[in-house]
């Protein structure tokens, strides 16, 4: 470790020793010295009068003005259920023939959107106008709520400055990456990241979110943004053989929405799931001072968040003003799993994350991710997964979160004590260390 790193290392230590809940986006505790990126205050604009007093404040504490001085008292939508989570996609197929979801063989993407619908949850989907009536049909009441304001990924606010950043720059930085040796392990850039459409959809998921909650239709404060992939076309069957089947009949637990907004608060969101599969770099690594190194940082697989309304908005600005800063100071942004782990530690308590586990058997399959299952209603309202402090966790060894840990229970808490004996016998898990099972 270069001298600079061991300062960097030890300055970040020390600021962490004074973190409060809420960090300004102007004040993250990482910063570069190079140039300020543009502020989401340039961007970020109400596209209907918000709902709500709580989020037509916060847009007045964003901008510093009164330009936001009434809201909606009341939902345009009443709630399919009294506390009843949204979820939130966004679905832009790609227009490269020959990618894996063009518009045009798009029959495998919209079936996942299909399971999605058929979950019978309050929903608020983005897609292109020409979409409108495909994704209408599959759901015709009120609950399953289509924006199709914005024409392409481009035309969404985050982008609409970036696509040459996108198609040139990010590119040429990705080009720039070094250190593919046998001692970073499976853990590589994958050139399928490196796409400027690609990036304009992961750039774009924050910015949703902020619009979907100034939106608001069904006065809704717990939510939940899920990737459109979400249900992928191999998952569990039910005892009728049906993909998804049970997952999709089981619905969302509102509880379990309120276990995971009782750490996060109004400051971030849970995310599902960081991976223990993969290395681990913490803050000594070079690649939070490296652009060339970068990709190491690679942590979070970003396919759910949820919080509340508040929760979600500090989550998103800080997402998109470390995206701004990173671009303007030559860092790779074309990933969301690239820029997660920087948000993480630039504005600590914004972040809590569900690690990866084993599912139960019934519930296993190839792609599985934990994130999908967790807010269900399967296993019953005492099975919950474990969530932590990523910072205490992965990235800074020693230090003492400023919000316990949630522990597993039900159905997560066996798989979740297997995985920790699968790692200590492999030798992934040692007590110095201070990793995620260590706590249990």
């Amino acid at each position: 470790m270069t001298t600079h790193e061991n300062s960097f290392a030890s300055s970040y230590r020390e600021k962490l020793k004074h973190i409060q809940d809420m960090t300004p986006i102007d004040q993250p505790l990482i910063s570069w010295d190079g140039h300020r990126g543009r502020s989401p205050r340039e961007y970020l604009k109400p596209p209907v009068m918000p709902y709500g007093l709580n989020a037509a404040q916060w847009q007045n504490n964003l901008t510093g003005t009164q330009d936001v001085t009434h809201y909606r008292p009341t939902p345009e939508i009443p709630p399919i259920r009294p506390d009843a989570p949204t979820m939130v996609l966004l679905f832009y197929p790609r227009p490269d023939q020959g990618d894996a979801r063009p518009i045009h063989q798009s029959a495998s993407y919209l079936k996942r959107i299909e399971r999605i619908a058929q979950m019978g949850e309050q929903t608020i989907i983005y897609v292109p106008p020409e979409l409108r009536e495909t994704i209408r049909a599959m759901r015709p009441d009120p609950y399953w709520y289509i924006v199709d304001q914005y024409a392409t990924v481009w035309d969404i606010p985050t982008n609409d400055y970036q696509r040459d950043n996108f198609a040139n720059k990010q590119p040429r930085l990705f080009a720039e990456f070094d250190g593919y040796t046998d001692a970073d392990g499976e853990l590589k850039p994958v050139d399928r990241y490196n796409r400027a459409h690609h990036s304009a959809v992961c750039n774009a998921k924050a910015f949703i979110m902020y619009d979907a909650i100034m939106r608001n239709p069904f006065g809704c404060d717990r939510w939940m943004y899920v990737d459109a992939g979400f249900l992928f076309d191999d998952g569990p069957k039910d005892s009728d053989g049906m993909i998804w089947g049970d997952l999709i009949k089981s619905g969302l637990d509102e509880a379990k929405f309120d276990r995971a907004i009782s750490v996060s608060r109004d400051t971030g969101v849970v995310m599902g799931e960081y991976s223990h599969r993969d290395g681990q770099p913490d803050i000594n690594d070079e690649c939070w001072t490296n652009p060339r190194r970068t990709w190491r940082s690679r942590q979070f697989i970003a396919n759910v968040y949820v919080g509340n309304s508040l929760g979600i908005l500090n989550y998103s600005v800080r997402f998109m003003q470390t995206v701004d800063d990173m671009d303007a100071n030559g860092f790779y942004t074309g990933r969301e799993e690239f820029v997660v782990a920087f948000v993480a530690l630039r504005y600590p308590n914004s972040l809590f994350s569900i690690p990866w586990f084993p599912l139960p058997r019934r519930l296993d399959y190839r792609w599985q991710f934990p994130g999908k299952l967790v807010f269900s209603r399967i296993g019953g309202p005492g099975s919950v997964p474990p969530i932590f402090d990523p910072i205490s966790t992965l990235y800074v060894r020693g230090r003492f979160p400023s919000r316990p840990p949630l522990y597993p229970g039900g159905i997560y808490h066996a798989t979740f004590e297997d995985l920790r004996e699968w790692e200590v016998r492999h030798g992934l898990t040692k007590p110095e260390e201070g990793r995620a099972m260590e706590m249990l």
